[in-house]
C-alpha cells in the first residue's frame, strides 16, 4: 500500500514511506520520536482516506535510512526533513511530529515557509528534562536491555512479549526491529549528538497553525504542566488538545481518535 523510496539530500539517503494520487491538495507528512521508524506511524496512515497524500519518512540513522552520524546534531535531521520536502515539490503540507519528532517538524516549518500550513505536535520535546511520573524511563531501559541482549529479532519480540503482556500484538514487532535497525551511534548512553536547538526559539517561531497533543503526566506524558504554560506564553497561538487519559504514545493508544482529530485540525 505504501512506495518505500529513497530521497537524496547529497548528504545521505533518507527512506520515505507514500501513499500519493497526484489529484489529491493536501499533503500530510509524519516524522517519528527517537528510536522509532516510519512504520511507528502506519496505524494512523492507514485510518486516514486516500484524498489525503501521506508520506512518513525513517530519519538519518533509523530505519532505513543512511547513517553518517559522526558529526550529528539535532539540526541535522530538520534539514534532512527540510530537502526531502523540497525534493517532493509538494505545497499544502502539515507536518506531524511526536516527541523529537515534535521540534524537528517546527524548525521545517520555518525551513519551508511556503511549503508548510501547519504543524501537529504529540507530546513533543519541550526543552528540559522530560518528568517520569510512571517510572517510564526504568522500564524503557529494561526494553532496551531485553532487546540488545537477545541474539535475534524474534527472540527479542518474544521476550518482550513475556515482558510485557498488556501491549497490543503489533507493538514487540515494532519496538524489537525499530531499536535493532537503529544505528549504534545513536544508541550510545549517554548520547553523543549535540543539541544545537534553542527549543524555545524554535516553538516561539512557528507562524503556522499548530496544535500540541499533551499527554497526561500520570499516564507516563513527558511535559508537566509548568512546562506547558512556559511554552504558551511563547508561543500564544499554540492549540492545546489534552488527552487525559494517554501517556507519551498518544496514537499508538488511542489511534483511531487520534487520526480523528488530526482530521478536524487540518480540515479547520
Amino acid at each position: 500500500m505504501y512506495k518505500e523510496s529513497y530521497i537524496h539530500t547529497n548528504d545521505v539517503a533518507i527512506n520515505l514511506a507514500s501513499r500519493v494520487k497526484p489529484e489529491n491538495k493536501t499533503n500530510i507528512f509524519f516524522v517519528h520520536g527517537f528510536l522509532e521508524r516510519w512504520q511507528s506511524w502506519m496505524k494512523i496512515m492507514d485510518l486516514l482516506p486516500e484524498l489525503y497524500n501521506v508520506f512518513s519518512v525513517d530519519l538519518r540513522g533509523f530505519g532505513r535510512s543512511g547513517r553518517t552520524l559522526s558529526s550529528h546534531k539535532r539540526s541535522t535531521w530538520a534539514k534532512d526533513i527540510s530537502k526531502v520536502i523540497e525534493n517532493l515539490e509538494i505545497n499544502n503540507v502539515f507536518l506531524v511530529g511526536h516527541s523529537l519528532g515534535g521540534p524537528l517538524v517546527s524548525a521545517v516549518s520555518q525551513m519551508n515557509p511556503k511549503q508548510i500550513s501547519g504543524v501537529i505536535l504529540e507530546d513533543p520535546f519541550l526543552g528540559s528534562k522530560p518528568v517520569d511520573k510512571t517510572g517510564r524511563a526504568s522500564r524503557g531501559k529494561l526494553v532496551a536491555e531485553t532487546v540488545d541482549n537477545s541474539h535475534s529479532l524474534d527472540e527479542a519480540i518474544n521476550k518482550l512479549r513475556k515482558l510485557r503482556p498488556d501491549w497490543r500484538e503489533d507493538i514487540p514487532i515494532e519496538i524489537a526491529t525499530a531499536r535493532k535497525l537503529t544505528d549504534d551511534f545513536l544508541l550510545r548512553v549517554p548520547r553523543e549528538f549535540k543539541d544545537d536547538f534553542d527549543i524555545e526559539d524554535v516553538y516561539k517561531k512557528v507562524n503556522c497553525k499548530i496544535s500540541l497533543n499533551h499527554a497526561n503526566p500520570d499516564f507516563g506524558g513527558i511535559n508537566s504542566t509548568e512546562k506547558l504554560e512556559k511554552i504558551l506564553k511563547i508561543n500564544p497561538n499554540i492549540q492545546v488538545i489534552e488527552w487525559k487519559n494517554s501517556g507519551h504514545n498518544i496514537h499508538r493508544d488511542f489511534p483511531v481518535e487520534f487520526s480523528e482529530g488530526l482530521l478536524n485540525y487540518i480540515e479547520k
